[in-house]
């Protein structure tokens, strides 16, 4: 609903400006160009945006890769008590 209501300011503007003299159609065209600029500044600032995220979503998934492989080479686990099950089979010294 809002974009049709912003579409209709829009066209209101328009036809506006091409009711009045000459002048108005390069303001016209200075208005769009200007649209133009700021749409494409926001097309690549969002460009960049993506692009950090990706490459952040990508760098922690190679470091939790890289731990886990470090832990399974090293044989290191999250277990705290893995290292008490490990000698539990051992007899107690008297």
């Amino acid at each position: 609903m809002k974009w049709k209501v912003g579409l209709t300011v829009l066209f209101a503007s328009i036809a506006l400006l091409l009711s009045q003299s000459r002048l108005s159609e390069y303001l016209l065209e200075e208005a769009f160009s200007f649209l133009l600029v700021i749409a494409a500044v926001l097309v690549l600032l969002w460009l960049f945006s993506v692009t950090f995220v990706v490459f952040w979503h990508g760098a922690c998934f190679a470091l939790f890769l890289m731990k886990a492989i470090g832990r399974w080479v090293t044989g290191v686990r999250n277990d705290p008590v893995s290292s008490e099950k490990a000698i539990s089979h051992l007899p107690l010294r008297d």
